[in-house]
């Protein structure tokens, strides 16, 4: 976030706000996961934010599917992106200056990449 986004608080835009939200994406999953590899993309099509997350799996988690167990893993990042919710939908909030109206997120094993998809409620009308 550009120093004048974040003084006169006005959201971020464009590829800034995209930025900002997957930095934003990969620091929770480096905080809840503990495994700083992450990397992501976001894409924004009008009320719908999509952040791509590859490299997931903690080295715990890459054992696990290596021995076979990838639907343990990704059963328990469900049950994780669960509890997890309310991190995830305030930082797009924070982040998009708009309440999130649904969240939903898949995650797969090998290769391990996951999905965050937020939508989000309408922008005010401008000149309202």
């Amino acid at each position: 976030m550009t120093a004048s986004s974040a003084s006169n608080g006005v959201p971020p835009a464009g590829p800034e706000l995209t930025d900002a939200i997957s930095e934003a994406l990969v620091a929770l999953y480096a905080d809840f996961y503990d495994h700083g590899r992450t990397t992501a993309t976001t894409y924004i099509n009008d009320n719908v934010v999509v952040c791509v997350l590859e490299d997931i799996l903690s080295v715990g988690e890459s054992r696990q599917v290596a021995d076979g167990a990838g639907k343990d893993v990704i059963e328990g990042r469900i049950a994780f992106q669960e509890g997890a919710q309310d991190e995830f939908t305030q930082a797009i909030e924070r982040l998009t200056g708009r309440k999130v109206t649904a969240f939903l997120s898949a995650n797969q094993a090998s290769p391990g990449v996951a999905c965050e998809l937020f939508f989000l409620e309408a922008p005010p009308e401008r000149g309202a």
